[in-house]
Parts: structure tokens; sequence; C-alpha cells
């Protein structure tokens, strides 16, 4: 995290953090933060845990971390998110994010759970090749 509030104070409590609403980097609202996540070994934070609206919970990294203040917390990129689409390098629709499965050890995804119609398939995150208003994979859905 690059910056901080200096209205903010040195240290925080985890309920200070509770509720505060999260923006990509693009200004999109990523949802509020329901809980943080601690990392047992080294004691410091791993992440969040964000809710949008009626949207599953979801991880968000401290490595997407970039301006912390006492209303927002700014995001230093586009985060992948439970219902976000799915599309090949053609831009065909292939479906949406129903949940993401990350590391244990490192907090990075490993793959994606996606839903088209009555189908779901595990993507593995090698296949992602951009992030945006939409995820865009390479390789068909059927592969």
């Amino acid at each position: 995290m690059k910056n901080q509030s200096k209205a903010l104070g040195k240290y925080w409590s985890g309920q200070q953090f509770i509720g505060i609403s999260v923006f990509d980097n693009k200004e999109n609202d990523c949802g509020k933060i329901q809980s943080i996540c601690i990392d047992p070994k080294t004691f410091s934070i791993s992440g969040v845990m964000v809710k949008r609206r009626l949207s599953t919970l979801y991880f968000i990294s401290v490595t997407y971390f970039d301006i912390l203040t006492d209303s927002s917390l700014k995001l230093n990129s586009i985060p992948i998110k439970p219902h976000d689409k799915i599309v090949d390098v053609d831009g065909k629709s292939v479906g949406k994010v129903i949940k993401i499965n990350l590391n244990p050890e490192t907090n990075k995804i490993e793959t994606l759970e996606i839903k088209s119609r009555f189908k779901s398939k595990i993507i593995p995150s090698e296949r992602i090749v951009g992030v945006g208003d939409k995820i865009t994979i390479k390789g068909s859905f059927l592969n």
C-alpha cells in the first residue's frame, strides 16, 4: 500500500476497516470490507474479504491495495470478482465467475470456476490473459 491518509493515525483496529468501500483503479465499486485476513505466521494483513450487494464474499490480496482513507480503500488494479463476465480472446461470451480458488500459501489465483448456461468448468489461472470490464481467457470453454 503506497499511501495512507494522515488523519488515520499510525495504527488502526480491525473494526475500523469493516464497512469501508473498496474501489478499483477505474473507480468502480467493488463492495465493502466485511473482514480482514491476518497471516498467522507474520501477523500482518494478507487481505480483506469484500462483499458487493447480493454478490458472494470474496478475497482481495494486500498486493492490490493502493490508498487507504477513513472512507475507502482504493486498489491499484481491477480484481476478479464473483459474477464477472468471461470472454475468449475473440470476444465470445464464455460465462461468469462463480468461484475463485486461491493458493492457500500465496493467496494467488489458482483456478476460476465458471458457469455457462448449465455447464460449469474449472479454468486454470494460466489461461487468464486480461482483466478489465470482462475477464479474457485463451482457449475455448470446451477445452
